[in-house]
């Protein structure tokens, strides 16, 4: 970006205040209850019987600094609609880097016996998403990625982050985002769910060759507690499990 663009993107973000506000307050939110689960030491595996008639099995991918906890609401929606979903401990806060975590989640799908499958991923765990359907043998595999605001073209917020944080490797001129931004073999499975503004990501998120949705929900957490967000990814699993006759 250059300098006329941070400022312009400087002033959005103040404009919207009360927007981040309240993203960061959902945040917060979502995280008091992560340390309630951690208390109860409550095990994901339970999160794998769904409700209803079995339908796509969903891997769920949490962002950079972030635990599978965070998408408790997106999981519990995909649950009561009967998808299987799937939490791939080993990813942790998603600190390592993109193909290091894809090769955990490629490693799980394998232990499962997942045939054929759905991921649903947060900000940095769309690109690692993408990782996992680049993957050799995973192509046939993922029916469909949905994502909500991930930066597939990388953050220029991400230069303001202190070193050895891991968010410097979410930069648009990082190694990592420009190989997956090059490759393009995945791009028509994937939908972009992108917020109307997000804090985190001043760039464009649209997948070239893919669905992008431009949502009118804000921030970059807060979409993964909105119900209307929970309906437009079902739409999209059920799109994909109709395609060949779901599992």
């Amino acid at each position: 970006m250059r300098p006329a663009e941070w400022v312009r993107a400087g002033l959005r973000n103040l404009g919207h205040a009360r927007h981040w506000t309240a993203d960061y307050w959902y945040c917060a939110v979502q995280l008091a209850r992560g340390t309630v689960s951690v208390v109860r030491r409550e095990d994901p595996r339970t999160w794998q019987q769904a409700d209803g008639a079995a339908g796509l099995p969903v891997v769920v991918l949490p962002g950079i600094y972030e635990t599978w906890r965070m998408m408790r609401p997106v999981a519990d929606a995909l649950r009561r609609a009967g998808h299987p979903v799937h939490v791939v401990p080993e990813v942790g806060l998603n600190l390592r880097r993109i193909t290091e975590v894809a090769q955990d989640v490629v490693a799980h799908v394998e232990a499962a016996g997942l045939s054929r499958f759905a991921l649903v991923a947060h900000s940095k765990g769309g690109l690692v998403g993408k990782a996992v359907m680049l993957h050799p043998g995973m192509a046939d595999r993922v029916a469909v990625m949905v994502t909500v605001a991930t930066p597939f073209a990388g953050s220029s917020w991400a230069v303001w982050a202190p070193p050895g944080t891991g968010i410097r490797a979410l930069a648009p001129w990082s190694r990592g985002v420009r190989a997956l931004s090059r490759e393009a073999r995945a791009n028509a499975r994937i939908v972009s769910l992108v917020p109307r503004w997000d804090p985190h990501i001043p760039d464009d998120a649209a997948v070239a060759g893919g669905v992008n949705v431009l949502l009118e929900e804000t921030g970059h957490f807060a979409p993964l507690g909105s119900p209307v967000v929970h309906r437009v990814i079902l739409d999209h699993l059920g799109a994909a499990g109709q395609d060949r006759g779901g599992m």
